[in-house]
């Protein structure tokens, strides 16, 4: 497993901390957002989302520039973001989302497995990495270690 840290989370960490404190857990449901461009997909999502007790998914996208607005529209706690979308795609989306919000946790959810994407993906923001044939196991977890914790996390 990688390690990222945001700059926030560095911040804290050069000023005494020795671990990054996690984020404090929400008396509500975690509110998410999928964006994804095949429909199949985003329903499969859904399905295991919504049947966690703790998420509900708010809204979805179909592309990048869709995620973006739905984003600042719906204001989610989480976005499980595809990679390869139309329009623009999950990582240019991610960076253009984590700017104007920053603290709304990212999930990259991708079939490319390769390293260049994985490291663009902390790059951009994203706080988790899960792959597509690892989504149905560990996309629950993800997303908690997502909110949770100050590393990134892989799973491929």
């Amino acid at each position: 497993m990688a390690s990222f840290l945001s700059p926030r989370l560095a911040l804290g960490m050069a000023l005494g901390a020795l671990r990054p404190s996690p984020q404090p857990v929400p008396n509500r449901r975690l509110r998410i957002l999928v964006a994804d461009d095949h429909p199949v997909i985003r329903k499969s999502v859904r399905q295991i989302l919504d049947s966690h007790p703790r998420f509900e998914v708010c809204g979805e996208a179909h592309d990048g520039a869709a995620a973006i607005d739905e984003a600042h529209r719906l204001k989610p706690d989480v976005i499980v973001m595809n990679i390869t979308m139309p329009v623009l795609n999950g990582i240019d989306a991610a960076r253009e989302i984590k700017a104007s919000l920053p603290e709304l946790a990212i999930v990259i959810l991708s079939t490319h497995a390769d390293k260049q994407f994985i490291e663009q993906a902390k790059k951009s923001g994203a706080r988790a990495y899960v792959a597509k044939t690892k989504a149905a196991e560990a996309l629950v977890k993800a997303i908690e270690a997502a909110v949770l914790d100050g590393d990134f996390v892989l799973v491929e």
